[in-house]
């Protein structure tokens, strides 16, 4: 197992959540994978929302390349901007065993490490969640997320209960509560993203605020336009 960083290097726990740390986004795509935007562009979008942190986070496999000439223009560019900068990626769970499709080499150099339920994998497919019935994509959901919350050598859960909610509007809260209360045991982030969760955080929000989890705030922003979004949607005194 390669050890992650301590959650408490990177991230807060929920009710810690103040107006600082919602001007951070550690969960964004450039053009370096799936994103409208340059490292550049995005980077001039957040410094004009004044967000003080942020992370890009591109789609992983374990054989791809690219990681190394993505991370080392990451640094390079951090001289020339106060925001701070993370490298990062997003795998999926590629197993009911709990493994994340990435090499151990990018596991170690990368800051922030996303783990992220995709497609299914049944058999030697990957199935979209719309192949199943909304109860039987939510069981197979969890049991992904909670697979992987065994062997924690990533530091964010990406989007939990996202596929679910995308295909059918809904992710059973009992299910959210055992993700949140696995996230807490095993020191690893929750990915509270605006792209997924923002109808159904009024009721996670209790959930958040009983077990209080590390917070990775996210936007998932694949257009320039969502970077930064829990900015703009998510005032102190509406959601904390």
């Amino acid at each position: 197992m390669v050890k992650a960083s301590t959650a408490s290097q990177w991230f807060r726990r929920f009710n810690s959540i103040d107006m600082d740390y919602l001007h951070t986004d550690k969960h964004m795509h450039t053009t370096w994978g799936d994103g409208e935007g340059t490292l550049e562009e995005i980077v001039t979008k957040a410094q004009a929302m004044s967000l003080r942190q942020i992370a890009f986070t591109e789609h992983i496999r374990e054989e791809s390349t690219y990681f190394e000439d993505y991370f080392k223009e990451i640094k390079k560019m951090q001289a020339k901007y106060s925001i701070e900068l993370l490298a990062g990626f997003e795998a999926k769970i590629k197993n009911f065993s709990g493994d994340i499709d990435v090499s151990k080499e990018v596991m170690e150099k990368a800051d922030i490490k996303i783990a992220s339920v995709h497609r299914f994998p049944i058999g030697r497919k990957l199935l979209s969640p719309k192949s199943f019935s909304s109860e039987i994509c939510q069981e197979i959901e969890l049991e992904l997320s909670l697979a992987a919350l065994q062997r924690p050598d990533f530091n964010v859960l990406g989007h939990p209960g996202g596929m679910s909610l995308r295909t059918f509007k809904e992710f059973s809260m009992k299910f959210f509560e055992e993700i949140i209360m696995a996230c807490v045991k095993s020191d690893v982030a929750f990915d509270l993203n605006s792209s997924y969760h923002l109808p159904v955080l009024k009721d996670l929000k209790k959930l958040l605020q009983k077990y209080n989890p590390y917070i990775s705030l996210g936007s998932d922003a694949h257009k320039i336009s969502d970077v930064g979004n829990w900015t703009n949607v998510w005032t102190m005194e509406e959601s904390i």
